[in-house]
């Protein structure tokens, strides 16, 4: 095979075995788990969408389904994480993971399809409007899930209504803070799609 044959192959084998991590999240029956190729799907679907009604002046659109196509692609090896209420040394060990996982796509894809290492590696850095943008906006798809099958991963796990809702509040903090200042309108969505979750989940 030649080089760019080959290439493909590996990135058909890498996409796979991304498609074969699940994550915390469930799909609308609140049983099968939301696969990280679902969610990566949904997440450009909705960036791309809500950049061009909202953003379309100040962020290119092309630029931000790139991010949002790679945004999670290291867990192709690393696999997920649930960041709910996870702790600092928790943060950190999520962290190392993910950064052994790029180490291993740059190892594998420098040579033969470089884009993708750089988008990976573009995307967090952080410094450009769009990577802001997609970051923030990948916070509010657990939210659309949650909505859909009724707060099953809160039910799964036994949350209660106040422990829900303080560790949304502080997600939505940091984002606010980190990332996603710049996206006003973005944040005023998380904060609707949070109280419609909670009102699915609870009645509150």
């Amino acid at each position: 095979m030649t080089e760019n044959g080959k290439g493909l192959v590996d990135i058909g084998k890498l996409v796979l075995a991304f498609a074969k991590v699940n994550r915390a999240t469930l799909h609308e029956d609140g049983k099968r788990f939301e696969s990280d190729t679902d969610h990566t799907v949904m997440l450009s679907v909705c960036a791309c969408a809500l950049a061009k009604k909202l953003y379309s002046d100040s962020l290119d659109i092309g630029l931000v389904a790139q991010f949002a196509i790679v945004h999670d692609l290291v867990e192709a090896y690393a696999m997920d994480t649930d960041s709910f209420g996870l702790s600092e040394e928790g943060k950190k060990a999520k962290d190392a993971r993910e950064h052994e996982a790029f180490l291993r796509i740059e190892r594998e894809f420098s040579g033969t399809y470089p884009w993708i290492p750089e988008m990976i590696g573009k995307y967090e850095m952080l410094d450009t409007k769009e990577a802001r943008f997609v970051k923030t906006v990948d916070k509010l798809m657990s939210k659309i899930t949650h909505i859909h099958n009724s707060g099953a991963y809160f039910k799964l796990r036994g949350m209660d209504a106040d422990t829900m809702w303080n560790n949304y509040q502080s997600m939505v903090k940091i984002a606010e803070v980190k990332y996603g200042e710049e996206f006003p309108e973005v944040l005023a969505l998380m904060d609707e799609l949070i109280r419609e979750a909670r009102k699915i989940t609870y009645g509150v």
